[in-house]
C-alpha cells in the first residue's frame, strides 16, 4: 500500500527535448512490451513511491500528442502541463529574434516552479530511472525537517554508476560527480562524447579538455529533489545566463546551475547512490536493448504487459489534465 505523503510531492517531467540524435519524438516513443513508453514507467513507478502530482514540461504545440498518449494514465494520476517557450513572462520578457532552441532544462525546471507548492522531484522523460530511485528520493526529501534543513537550498540527486549508464551506440554526456566522505556534491563536470575504453570511459569535457574517468564514477543522470527555495537563485542564475548574450544556440542547463550554485556556496547537494537499474535511448541503436530489458522486468512480474490496466496498484490520485497558468513566475 503506497503513503499519502504530505506535503504531497511533485515529479517534474523534462519532456520539452527535440530529440534531434533519436530522429523522432522520443519521449513518447513505444518501447515497452505493452506499447508504452518510458515515460509511462516514470509515472508508474513514481506513483508507487509516493509522488501524486505530476507536472510534464513540454513544448506547447505538441500537447495534443502528449493528450493522447497520456489518456490512460490520467484516469489514474493527477497530471498537468507547463510549457516552455522562448518567451515567458516573468523569465523572458523579450527574446532574441530568431531564436527557436528551447532554453534548456533549467529554465524548464523555472517554468514548472510556478505550480510547485511543495517538494518537487525532476527528472527526465526519456529515462527509465528504477522504481528504488524514486522510493530512495521520496523517503529523503519527506525526511528532511524544513526547520532544520540549514541556510540556504539543500538538494538531493540520485546518483549511477557510470558504467550502466554508458551506450554501445555512441558517446554520451554525462554529469560526472566529486563527492566528499559524507556524500555531498562538490563538483559535477559535464562529460561529453563519454564511450568505454576497456575499464575506463573516456571522452572530452565542455572546455574540450580529455577526460579519463573509471566507469564506477558516479553520474548524475537529471534525477533531483528540491524544494521551492531553489527557484529564488536558479532565477537569478538565469537572469545572469540572458545578460551573457548567449545567441541563438546555448542553453541553460540544470545541472551546470547546479554546480555554479553548489561552487559559489549558494546550495548543497546530496547524492544517493543508487544500485537500480538504468535505461535509456540516446541512438535509434539502443531501443532493442531496453525493449528487451523491459520484456524481462515485465516477465519476472515487476511489471504488468499493459501498466494502465492495474489499477489496484496505484494511489488514488484525483484524474485531470491541467495547463500551465498563465501569471508570471513569483518574485517573493
Amino acid at each position: 500500500m503506497v503513503t499519502k505523503l504530505d506535503p504531497p510531492l511533485t515529479l517534474v517531467i523534462l519532456a520539452a527535448g527535440r530529440s534531434t540524435r533519436f530522429g523522432r519524438l522520443k519521449q513518447l516513443a513505444p518501447i515497452g512490451p505493452g506499447g508504452e513508453a518510458l515515460l509511462d514507467y516514470a509515472l508508474y513507478d513514481a506513483a508507487l513511491a509516493g509522488f501524486s502530482r505530476f507536472l510534464l514540461v513540454i513544448q506547447e504545440p505538441l500537447r495534443p500528442e502528449f493528450d493522447a498518449h497520456l489518456r490512460d494514465a490520467a484516469t489514474h494520476l493527477d497530471i498537468r502541463y507547463a510549457y516552455q517557450r522562448t518567451a515567458h513572462p516573468g523569465l523572458v520578457d523579450d527574446p532574441l529574434p530568431g531564436r527557436t532552441r528551447p532554453w534548456g532544462t533549467g529554465f524548464a525546471v523555472l517554468t514548472a516552479g510556478e505550480q510547485v507548492d511543495g517538494p518537487f522531484a525532476v527528472c527526465n522523460a526519456d529515462d527509465f530511472y528504477g522504481r528504488g530511485a524514486y522510493a530512495t528520493l521520496a523517503r529523503a526529501m519527506q525526511a528532511a525537517d524544513p526547520a532544520k534543513r540549514g541556510p540556504g537550498p539543500q538538494a538531493i540527486t540520485i546518483g549511477y554508476p557510470l558504467e550502466v549508464t554508458l551506450s554501445e551506440s555512441g558517446g554520451v554526456s554525462r554529469g560526472l560527480c566529486q563527492i566528499d566522505e559524507s556524500g555531498a556534491l562538490q563538483r559535477l563536470t559535464e562529460g561529453l562524447e563519454l564511450r568505454r575504453k576497456g575499464d575506463r570511459a573516456m571522452g572530452r569535457d565542455v572546455a574540450g579538455q580529455s577526460l579519463d574517468v573509471p566507469l564506477h564514477t558516479p553520474v548524475c543522470m537529471n534525477l533531483w529533489g528540491f524544494h521551492p527555495d531553489i527557484l529564488a537563485p536558479l532565477r537569478d542564475l538565469f537572469a545572469a545566463f540572458l545578460a551573457s548574450a548567449p545567441g541563438l544556440d546555448r542553453e541553460f542547463y540544470l545541472s551546470e546551475a547546479m554546480n555554479d550554485l553548489i561552487a559559489a556556496s549558494r546550495a548543497r547537494c546530496t547524492v544517493l547512490p543508487t544500485r537500480e537499474l538504468w535505461l535509456g535511448v540516446t541512438f535509434p541503436g539502443d531501443h532493442p536493448g531496453v525493449a528487451r530489458s523491459l520484456r524481462g522486468l515485465v516477465d519476472s512480474g515487476v511489471y504488468p504487459m499493459r501498466l494502465w490496466d492495474a489499477r489496484r496498484s496505484l494511489p488514488d490520485a484525483r484524474p485531470t489534465l491541467r495547463d500551465a497558468p498563465p501569471s508570471p513566475v513569483s518574485r517573493e
